[in-house]
């Protein structure tokens, strides 16, 4: 069995437990075309297993998807959490539902990333006042009480700072100007309706603070996952992130809700604290298994290719087929 990547020569991590494989934390396979990869955790390219023992395997997976949670879904692509593992079970699955424990642990992680600057920060400032409390006789002592304020302020500055990975930049239809997004930017944007999309944003210039510039698409989905990300990152937790998640259920899974707050029209930065993470979790799950898709496409055409039969050049079967034809008439003479 293979132990790295066929495309970025990176390890496959994991022990594979559910599927006997010894590798891989993220296994995807498809039970009508009996097919079962490997996801890597570098690159994300999909490594199709040797046919061996595939189809035990693949059952193996298929009963214990059943068992998993469903995260999110397409119409030929599911994402399931069983344990510690995730599986892309490919085929026609259900309706997505949304796990609110899948959303904690996204918000742990981000409190984790939180943690990492407020707390230096804040320590900073405590010695910083300390050392003048006792240089001019305690007159900083306001810099001691807000230090926790004052370190949650620098991480909001560095996560609005971000800016935003699009294809390339809008430019304002009103000025004229190059939009070069930042996170902070996109609270003033607006989900829109949009026939050929979707998704869609209307953003607000940075410089002439109109609404002049419109994304569709990827680029959408990109550019408002990173300003939620940036209005959401204040106040997090698992209670909210359960009733977020709740929320996203009862709309009727994350297309239904980015249409619902699309007919809003309505800035997003005035969205309600748990709509507004309710919508991150919409399109992220979007963009995720959207992604999964695309690489279920692009690895599907491998695996055709190296488990189809052997095929000829075309005219070639048909000249052999004649040849045989007479060969035989030759041999009855």
């Amino acid at each position: 069995m293979f132990t790295t990547c066929a495309f970025c020569s990176g390890r496959l991590d994991g022990d594979g437990g559910p599927s006997g494989l010894g590798v891989g934390r993220r296994l995807a396979f498809d039970e009508w075309k009996a097919r079962l990869w490997v996801v890597c955790p570098k690159c994300s390219r999909w490594n199709l297993t040797p046919f061996d023992d595939r189809l035990e395997r693949i059952e193996t997976l298929a009963r214990l998807a059943a068992e998993g949670r469903l995260l999110a879904s397409t119409e030929q692509v599911a994402l399931i959490r069983w344990q510690t593992y995730d599986l892309v079970r490919v085929g026609r699955p259900p309706r997505v539902e949304l796990a609110a424990w899948r959303y904690g642990e996204r918000l742990k992680q981000r409190n984790r990333e939180k943690a990492r600057i407020v707390i230096p920060v804040a320590a900073v400032t405590v010695g910083l006042t300390l050392a003048l409390n006792a240089a001019v006789g305690g007159s900083f002592g306001f810099l001691f009480a807000n230090s926790a304020s004052l370190g949650e302020a620098v991480y909001m500055g560095i996560v609005g700072h971000r800016r935003v990975a699009l294809a390339e930049p809008p430019v304002c239809a009103v000025c004229a100007a190059v939009m070069p997004l930042r996170a902070r930017h996109i609270r003033r944007a607006r989900v829109i309706a949009d026939r050929e999309a979707d998704l869609a944003l209307l953003l607000a210039c940075p410089r002439c603070d109109r609404e002049g510039a419109r994304l569709t698409g990827a680029d959408a989905a990109r550019a408002l996952r990173q300003g939620l990300t940036y209005l959401n990152a204040r106040r997090s937790g698992r209670r909210r992130a359960a009733q977020a998640a709740r929320e996203v259920d009862v709309a009727g899974g994350p297309d239904e809700l980015v249409r619902t707050v699309a007919r809003q029209d309505v800035l997003i930065h005035r969205i309600p604290r748990e709509r507004r993470l309710a919508l991150e979790m919409a399109v992220d799950e979007q963009i995720e298994v959207r992604e999964l898709e695309r690489q279920w496409r692009e690895a599907e055409e491998i695996a055709a290719i190296a488990d189809g039969p052997l095929t000829l050049p075309g005219g070639v079967t048909e000249q052999l087929d004649g040849l045989g034809r007479v060969k035989k008439n030759q041999l009855k003479s």
